[in-house]
């Protein structure tokens, strides 16, 4: 059961690692969970990462097993804090998993290559780590800012990010049928179902998307043949009630998710703390719930607003803040579905 303590012994995490490759210069991928399935969710795509001759460490964040869990304090800012508590929560977190990742990178001997990814909720977290940059030691954001050299941004919601979402769109999260203790087990089912979306290349025309509820028996999913034991081995669900969940309800979200994509992405002076260089990549597979698809339309259109103002002000640009990817085929779970394609996909962010 592999841990690591902060250096002020306050916060412990856990984490998976697929170990050493054979070969001396390797890229690490520092992967953070999403909301209730924690670091178990990619068991299946860390031996695949060591046969690529990549090593992959997979966290469990905070109120995830066998890492701290947060204070009373802590959660009731999530549940009632003011959006600068809730923006400063976040901040925080950031300094702590970059606290994390520079303790790995000195105590296992990372190479200086690294790429952060953020799947699903751990989007937020990954773009708090880049926005707490300048709150670091001096020496850790030096090492940081040598060893990461991409991030990537794996099927973001778009209701953490800061968008609302249109009237309509079904959640397990709004649905007033189910107990507010049973949406959580509603919830990690329906976010692993495949949905049958138009074309997605129409961006902002709602008839594409598949928007209402669905027979959860009915779709295929990658966990179609785990059984509730093994489910329950990749997952908890009390964050969704009393942490996590109410970084997707607009309060949470519209103040301080938004701002977090703002600060992170498209923030020049973030950007260069971070050399000015750091390739970020937004990756979406067809089959995911309708909320990653008004993610992606949402970062591309802040994308082409900020290329259209570097060329109003008559500035060249280097590169798009964010590079896109997209997937045929792959659901939000594709790395416990299809664990060879989705470490090719991976590889092929660059």
């Amino acid at each position: 059961m592999p841990t690591f303590t902060l250096a002020d012994e306050t916060l412990k995490f856990y984490y998976n690692d697929s170990g050493v490759p054979n070969t001396a210069e390797y890229t690490t991928y520092f992967v953070v969970h999403g909301l209730a399935y924690h670091s178990g969710v990619f068991q299946h795509l860390l031996p695949v990462a060591h046969q690529h001759s990549h090593r992959m460490i997979s966290i469990n964040r905070r109120d995830y097993p066998d890492s701290t869990p947060y204070t009373q304090a802590e959660l009731d800012i999530f549940a009632r804090g003011t959006d600068e508590e809730r923006y400063t929560l976040m901040i925080n977190e950031g300094i702590n998993l970059s606290l994390l990742l520079d303790g790995l990178i000195n105590e296992l001997g990372l190479p200086p290559k690294i790429v952060l990814v953020g799947w699903s909720l751990g989007v937020v977290y990954t773009l708090a780590m880049l926005a707490s940059i300048a709150s670091l030691p001096e020496a850790v954001q030096e090492r940081l800012t040598r060893s990461v050299k991409k991030m990537v941004i794996w099927e973001p919601p778009a209701h953490g990010l800061g968008m609302e979402i249109p009237p309509g769109c079904y959640t397990p999260f709004i649905d007033d049928t189910i107990p507010f203790a049973e949406i959580p087990s509603v919830f990690v089912r329906w976010v692993a179902l495949h949905f049958q979306h138009g074309d997605l290349s129409i961006r902002h025309d709602l008839s594409q998307l598949e928007l209402s509820k669905v027979d959860l028996d009915q779709r295929p999913s990658p966990f179609s043949t785990t059984t509730d034991e093994d489910l329950a081995k990749i997952t908890v669900l009390r964050p969704a009630l009393v942490s996590d969940g109410y970084m997707i309800s607009p309060a949470f979200a519209l103040n301080v998710g938004r701002r977090l994509v703002q600060e992170t992405l498209f923030d020049s002076e973030v950007r260069q703390r971070w050399g000015g260089d750091l390739g970020v990549w937004h990756l979406v597979g067809d089959k995911g719930p309708f909320t990653m698809h008004l993610a992606t339309w949402y970062l591309k259109d802040m994308v082409d607003h900020e290329l259209a103002e570097v060329a109003g002000e008559g500035r060249e640009a280097s590169k798009a803040a964010i590079r896109f990817s997209f997937v045929p085929g792959a659901s939000h779970c594709f790395m416990w579905e299809d664990p060879e394609d989705a470490m090719k996909e991976l590889e092929l962010l660059d």
